[in-house]
């Protein structure tokens, strides 16, 4: 895991239960859309609570992981 990714896990709060908008905020994005897109195809293990989308800190940290950027060494 590259220091990129640590840095993004660790802007995750430290709370069990998370929000697509806790996800967007840790990667910098201004919106959920892309989130919320991952979530609709399957890439990001979500839940449907109420209308709102609840997703595991465990989910988000895995769907973190294997999103993580791998330059090629030059």
């Amino acid at each position: 895991m590259n220091e990129t990714t640590k840095a993004i896990i660790d802007r995750l709060p430290k709370k069990p239960i998370i929000a697509p908008a806790d996800i967007a905020a840790a990667y910098g994005m201004a919106t959920t859309d892309a989130i919320i897109a991952d979530i609709k195809t399957g890439n990001l293990e979500a839940n449907l609570l109420n209308g709102r989308y609840i997703i595991a800190r465990v989910a988000a940290e895995a769907y973190i992981k294997r999103n993580e950027y791998i330059p090629d060494e030059a």
